[in-house]
C-alpha cells in the first residue's frame, strides 16, 4: 500500500503529512463534538461526561467560543438559553474548568503551539511510518504474495474504523469500553462477522477491533514516551505493572529497564512480547537518582506468589491469570451466543428455538456470576455488553420452563425434532411441545417415539394420528392392565409391539395387505372369556408366550410376567370351524 503523504522516491511529503494528520484530529473532534450535543439534547442539559468532552476539545485547540457557537447552532437555542445553560453547570461544585462557562472565551490554540497535540501526531507518525493509516498495525485482512504483504480491500473498511476509535481513545474524548462498542456495532450492522489474518487465524470481529484498538493505544503511547525520555535525556524506562499478567510478562512487569533490555528481556517489538498483541503494559521514563520505583522487588514478589495460589472451577485448578483468561473465554461466549439469537430472529426461526437460545445465554450470564463471584473477581459485562444490542436474556417466567438439560441439549433436541416432524408432519406438534414433552412428560414422550417408530416402519398408519393413538393406549390401561384372564392370571402391561396390532393399517409391510385392528371389547373377551387357551410357547430367544382365542380377536401374553405381547383378528375360517364343531 502506498499512502497519498508519499512522494516519489520514498521521502516524506510534509506537507502531505501535515494535512493528513490534521483532516484525522478535525475527524476526531467532530465525533466528539456530535457526541456533545447527543447527550445535551438527551438530558437537557450539559451532563459530566459532555463537560469533559467539552474539556477535552479546549485542550486539543478549540476555542470556547467556537464550541459555544457550534453548540447553539447544533441545538437551534436562543443565546438566553445558552446562558442558563451554561450557568446551570457553573454552579456545579465538581465543574472541571468554570471559565469555560462564565463567558472568558480561550483562545484558539495553533496546532503547532499545542505541545499535545504535536506530541501525540509525532507518535502516530512514528507509529505507522508516516503513513497515517492502520495505526494499530493490524495484518487483518492480508495474504502474503511472495515476501510481500498486500492487504485486501476489506482492510480499508476495518482499519478505517480501527483509527477512528484509537484516534478516540488517544484524544481523551470518549472512554474506551464506549469506543469498541460503537465500532464492533457500525461493523457487523455492515454484516462483517469474522476477521481473517494472514497466518490463516481467524477472529470474531469483536475481539479483533478490541485486540487492535488496545495494541494500537499501546504502541502509540509507548511512542510518546520513548519521546520523553530522550527529552529527558535518559534510556532507562520503567515498566507498569497489572494484575493477572500473563506468565511469560509476569516476570519482567514493574521493573527497571534500559532500551536495549526493554528489546532483549521483555520483548519491545514483538508480538508476544511488550507493547505486542493484547498487551495492556506501558513503559515510562525512568531517570536513576532521580526516579522512585513505583514497585519494589518484594511488592513484586508477595503479589506473583498470591496470584500463584489457585481456585477449583469444575475440576480444574486456575491461578489467578487463567482467572481471568476464563472470565475472557466467558464473555467472547456470551457476545457469540447474543449474536446468534439476533441471527434467528432476522432467519424468523422457530420461536420456541429463539427461546432456548435465549435461555442458553441466561445460564451462561448465571454461570458467569457465579464464577466471577467464586474467583472474587469483578464481572466486566460491557464486553458483553459491546454490541449495543439491548436486551436479550428471556423474562424470569420463561426461563423457568427450560431446564438445564434441556438447554444443553438443545442442539441434539432441535435436530431429532425435525426428523420426527419429517416422519409425523403437523402430528409431530411444534418444537416448543416437543421439548416441554420429551423433558417434563417422560411417559408420553416414550409413546410417541413408540409412535413415531411404528408409523416409520409403516405398521401404523399416520392417519391414525397421535392423539388417537394416545388415547387407546389409556384405555387399554384403564381397561385391560389390571384385569386377570380366565386363569387367573392378571395382566400386568403391555408390549411397545401390542399397540401396532390393536391400531393395524392399510398395508403391512411384512405381507403388503391390509390388517385390521382389534375393539378393546374384543381383547377384553378373549381374555375373559376365550373359546380356547393354546400351549406355553418358547421362541429361539427363550421369550414365553400363550394365546388366548376370541371370537373376534386373539391375543398373545407372556404366561409368566403378564404383559400383552400382541394381538389380531380371529381368523374367520377359524371361527366357521369352531361354529360348525358346535352344531355338530
Amino acid at each position: 500500500w502506498r499512502s497519498d503523504a508519499m512522494a516519489i522516491g520514498g521521502k516524506p511529503d510534509i506537507s502531505g503529512i501535515s494535512l493528513r494528520m490534521e483532516a484525522i484530529w478535525t475527524d476526531a473532534e467532530q465525533r466528539i463534538m456530535l457526541d456533545i450535543i447527543r447527550r445535551i439534547k438527551k438530558a437537557g442539559k450539559i451532563t459530566s461526561t459532555a463537560d469533559y468532552q467539552i474539556n477535552r476539545l479546549i485542550e486539543m485547540g478549540r476555542s470556547t467560543e467556537e464550541i459555544e457557537r457550534i453548540l447553539k447552532e447544533a441545538l437551534e437555542a436562543t443565546w438566553p438559553e445558552m446562558f442558563e445553560l451554561y450557568d446551570e453547570v457553573a454552579e456545579w461544585q465538581y465543574v472541571r474548568n468554570k471559565d469555560v462557562y462564565e463567558q472568558v472565551n480561550g483562545e484558539f490554540i495553533q496546532p503547532e503551539q499545542n505541545e499535545w497535540l504535536k506530541q501525540t501526531s509525532d507518535a502516530v507518525k512514528e507509529q505507522t511510518k508516516d503513513e497515517l493509516t492502520n495505526l494499530s498495525g493490524s495484518y487483518g485482512f492480508s495474504v502474503m504474495m511472495g515476501s510481500r504483504r498486500v492487504f485486501m480491500p476489506f482492510a480499508t473498511y476495518y482499519q478505517r474504523y480501527v483509527d477512528a476509535a484509537i484516534m478516540d481513545i488517544l484524544s481523551g474524548g470518549f472512554d474506551y469500553n464506549s469506543v469498541i462498542r460503537r465500532i464492533v456495532t457500525q461493523m457487523t450492522n455492515s454484516g462483517l462477522r469474522f476477521v481473517d489474518y494472514a497466518s490463516g487465524h481467524s477472529s470474531r470481529v469483536d475481539v479483533a477491533a478490541r485486540r487492535s484498538v488496545m495494541t494500537g493505544v499501546a504502541q502509540i503511547t509507548a511512542e510518546v514516551n520513548e519521546k520523553n525520555a530522550e527529552d529527558l535525556g535518559t534510556e532507562y524506562f520503567e515498566v507498569d505493572w497489572h494484575p493477572a499478567a500473563r506468565p511469560d510478562h509476569q516476570v519482567w512487569q514493574g521493573k527497571v529497564y534500559s532500551k536495549e533490555e526493554l528489546l532483549s528481556v521483555c520483548g519491545l517489538g514483538s508480538k508476544t512480547g511488550l507493547c505486542g498483541i493484547n498487551c495492556r503494559h506501558v513503559y515510562y521514563p525512568f531517570v536513576p537518582g532521580v526516579s522512585e520505583r513505583l514497585y519494589t522487588d518484594e511488592w513484586l514478589e508477595e503479589q506473583n506468589r498470591m496470584e500463584s495460589q489457585t481456585v477449583e472451577w469444575q475440576g480444574k485448578e486456575l491461578n489467578a491469570y487463567q482467572q481471568t483468561q476464563q472470565q475472557r473465554k466467558m464473555e467472547t461466549a456470551m457476545r457469540a451466543q447474543r449474536e446468534k439469537v439476533s441471527l434467528l430472529q432476522d432467519a424468523g426461526a422457530d420461536k420456541d428455538e429463539i427461546m432456548i437460545a435465549k435461555c442458553k445465554y441466561q445460564a451462561q450470564l448465571d454461570e458467569y456470576k457465579r464464577f466471577s463471584k467464586k474467583m472474587g473477581l469483578p464481572e466486566q459485562r460491557e464486553r458483553i455488553y459491546q454490541d449495543m444490542r439491548g436486551r436479550v436474556a428471556p423474562s424470569r417466567e420463561a426461563y423457568k420452563k427450560y431446564t438445564p438439560e434441556m438447554i444443553k441439549n438443545a442442539g441434539r433436541d432441535n435436530t431429532q425434532y425435525k426428523k420426527y416432524r419429517e416422519i409425523l408432519g403437523d402430528d409431530a406438534g411444534s418444537l416448543a411441545q416437543f421439548r416441554q414433552m420429551k423433558y417434563n412428560e417422560p411417559e408420553k414422550y416414550e409413546l410417541f417415539k413408540t409412535y413415531a417408530k411404528s408409523v416409520d416402519k409403516g405398521m401404523i398408519s399416520p392417519l391414525s394420528g397421535f392423539k388417537n393413538y394416545a388415547k387407546l393406549h389409556e384405555k387399554i390401561e384403564k381397561n385391560i392392565v389390571g384385569m386377570e384372564t380366565s386363569t387367573g392370571l392378571k395382566i400386568s402391561g403391555q408390549s411397545k409391539h401390542f399397540m401396532e396390532r390393536v391400531i393395524g393399517t392399510k398395508e403391512d409391510p411384512k405381507t403388503g395387505r391390509p390388517r385390521s385392528g382389534v375393539t378393546i371389547d374384543g381383547i377384553s373377551e378373549a381374555l375373559q372369556e376365550p373359546l380356547s387357551i393354546g400351549p406355553v410357547k418358547t421362541d429361539r430367544q427363550g421369550r414365553k408366550s400363550q394365546r388366548y382365542v376370541g371370537t373376534k380377536a386373539t391375543v398373545s401374553i407372556n404366561p409368566e410376567s403378564g404383559e400383552l405381547i400382541q394381538c389380531n383378528p380371529t381368523d374367520s375360517d377359524l371361527m366357521r370351524r369352531w361354529k360348525n364343531a358346535g352344531k355338530s
